[in-house]
């Protein structure tokens, strides 16, 4: 008679796989809750698009533009299609990109550098990289703030040290 004590390692390892998927699957949807990972999660996502901005600037030879819309609390990308036959023309880039909503609860807290058109704060990409200096505070009422940098001589963005509330 044979009692077996302990577990398999196929059931150690099918344990560990479910445990795994329900934290992936759970785990974002906690960070909606926490009001420093808005912050961030905004900050990352405005990073990003200046990023993809800059670099079709770049690679397309176009005009590209972040474009921030402060009453609707969106940003996205336009760029000039046509900049012989219709310049300064601009469309909103297709997809994903072509309009973001920030978090309720995260506050656009200024866009120094940026231009103004139709109500919208807007920042260039030329096609050689480069951008006016600007930068973009992004804040809760908590004190969570990040900051993010556009470079003028290459047209970089960075994201300055993050300053959180303290609890």
């Amino acid at each position: 008679m044979s009692t077996r004590r302990g577990a398999t390692l196929i059931e150690l390892v099918l344990v560990m796989m479910v445990i795994f998927t329900m934290a992936m699957v759970v785990a974002p949807r906690f960070s909606d809750f926490l009001p420093a990972l808005q912050v961030r999660s905004a900050a990352d996502g405005l990073f990003a698009t200046a990023g993809k901005a800059r670099a079709d600037a770049v690679l397309t030879g176009a005009r590209y533009r972040l474009v921030i819309d402060p009453g609707a609390r969106t940003y996205g990308i336009s760029y000039e299609p046509r900049p012989v036959k219709a310049p300064g023309k601009f469309e909103k880039l297709g997809g994903a990109w072509s309009e973001e909503e920030l978090p309720r609860e995260v506050v656009l807290e200024s866009t120094d550098g940026f231009s103004d058109a139709d109500g919208k704060r807007f920042l260039e990409f030329r096609p050689d990289g480069t951008a006016k200096e600007a930068s973009i505070v992004l804040a809760n009422e908590g004190g969570d703030r990040r900051t993010i940098k556009i470079s003028a001589a290459t047209g970089a963005a960075k994201i300055e040290a993050a300053e959180v509330a303290a609890p």
